[in-house]
């Protein structure tokens, strides 16, 4: 059951309705039950597994309080498929699908984080079995995040939200835009990206280009769209779940794009493995080595793969690069009398160049490819009759371009001032009228409107 399926939405629907005609203390049971019929009717086979994430990581959190010595056997046991998809990964071989449940990589990094925080006084571990079993499964936000904290999630779950209009309006609202971004941008750039790297050395120069700059506009679309997904549908119950990007393009440099790009992994990333190596409190080598791990964790944690791993250590030193030479790059604007409103653009042109660059590495398929994609950036342009303009026609392509430009300027204004606030203030008339184009221009434009099918959302796969 996909987040963009009927199906999905019908679900959606009838717990709501069942929500709020519970009793308030009762209300996380339909919760419970809707995340149970989710993953029987998206992916049964997983459930056994599932079964044993939660309980293994309930019963360790309870003996946990009382030896922290269980915390790495906990770690172990509790996310036991995890290791095991891991290990098959490795060695190339296919796993049962029984030990892969349905958002097998954001459950474990969950389940880990409550254990880590139990063992370290941050929460009381659970009390009730089937409330942390809707802790782990919450299906709004299980396939694709943001990764939860049991001390901020959990008990929004387990209370409950009385009926009201802001919570849908702000809940149907991100949901709008998160089909908008699937469907009008993220499934149509998908295209162009898919084209350029299946057929890697056939097209050249700035085709090529455009096709990594799609991927990255597919991944940013489509990454953010079904977070909004998950946030709206989450907001239909009343619960708020953490926004995971803020406009990462803003960004000035390779470090501070991770504070905006996944944020919620990023933290994670850093509470649970920055930190108890030991952070920057050991020396600058140190630091470094730090980092360059939780970047090599990163890369695991998005598959096992030589190119993976590359991009972790690309994106490790990128960081390491670029707070070595701070302190040149510095006195270089300062030389060339570079004002600070230019220096500010500059930086941000980098460092979204090279946050495109590194995506070769984590599209590619396979080193031989990789290479072949690099050539294919530096070479001649070939000419337009050649290229079939990379799987779309012209209509499409300005399609997207509208649409890209129209997110872009939201991006934008949204970035300097909170467009929410003055939106709901506005008449109901008005606001219905914008949600209906909306909905339409997802209908008439997206990319159902062009005979494709809508794309699986990408980090729902990692």
């Amino acid at each position: 059951m996909s987040y963009i399926s009927l199906n999905f939405y019908l679900l959606t629907a009838l717990l709501v309705l069942l929500y709020y005609v519970f009793p308030l203390s009762k209300r996380w049971l339909v919760l419970l039950v809707g995340s149970a019929a989710f993953f029987f009717f998206a992916d049964r086979q997983g459930i056994p597994a599932l079964c044993w994430m939660i309980v293994s990581a309930f019963l360790f959190g309870k003996a946990i309080r009382n030896s922290k010595r269980l915390l790495l056997p906990g770690i172990i046991v509790s996310v036991l498929p995890f290791w095991i998809h891991l290990v098959g990964d490795t060695l190339g071989r296919e796993v049962p699908s029984f030990f892969l449940p349905l958002g097998l990589s954001y459950l474990s990094l969950q389940a880990i984080g409550y254990l880590v925080d139990v063992s370290k006084g941050k929460c009381e571990p659970a009390g009730n079995v089937l409330k942390f079993a809707l802790f782990l499964s919450f299906f709004p936000q299980v396939v694709q995040g943001p990764i939860p904290r049991y001390g901020k999630l959990a008990p929004q779950l387990v209370k409950g939200h009385k009926a009201d209009e802001e919570n849908f309006q702000k809940g149907f609202v991100r949901i709008l835009l998160g089909l908008a971004l699937k469907f009008l941008i993220a499934d149509r750039a998908g295209i162009p990206a898919n084209t350029f790297y299946a057929e890697a050395g056939v097209y050249t120069g700035i085709y090529a280009w455009l096709g990594m700059v799609m991927f990255m506009v597919q991944l940013y679309a489509d990454f953010l769209g079904c977070v909004l997904l998950s946030i709206g549908t989450a907001r239909l119950f009343g619960i708020e779940l953490q926004n995971n990007f803020n406009h990462p393009y803003s960004s000035r440099s390779t470090a501070e794009i991770w504070t905006r790009w996944h944020i919620s992994l990023s933290l994670w990333l850093r509470d649970y493995i920055y930190f108890p190596l030991g952070g920057s409190r050991k020396g600058t080598f140190r630091k470094y080595l730090n980092l360059t791990a939780v970047f090599v964790v990163s890369a695991i944690w998005h598959g096992v793969s030589l190119t993976y791993l590359a991009w972790g250590l690309l994106t490790a030193g990128y960081q390491i690069i670029g707070e070595l030479t701070f302190s040149f790059r510095e006195k270089l604007y300062q030389f060339c009398h570079i004002p600070d409103g230019i220096k500010s653009r500059i930086r941000q042109a980098v460092t979204a160049l090279l946050f495109v660059l590194s995506s070769l590495l984590f599209r590619s398929y396979g080193f031989r490819a990789l290479l072949t994609n690099m050539r294919s950036l530096m070479q001649g342009s070939m000419r337009p009759e050649e290229t079939g303009c990379l799987g779309l026609t012209a209509a499409e392509w300005v399609l997207l371009g509208i649409a890209v430009v129209c997110f872009g300027l939201f991006q934008h204004f949204s970035n300097k001032k909170n467009l929410e606030i003055p939106f709901f203030e506005k008449p109901w008339g008005f606001r219905y009228a914008v949600y209906l184009c909306l909905m339409v221009a997802i209908l008439i434009f997206g990319t159902y409107g062009f005979g494709f099918d809508a794309g699986a959302f990408i980090y729902g796969g990692f």
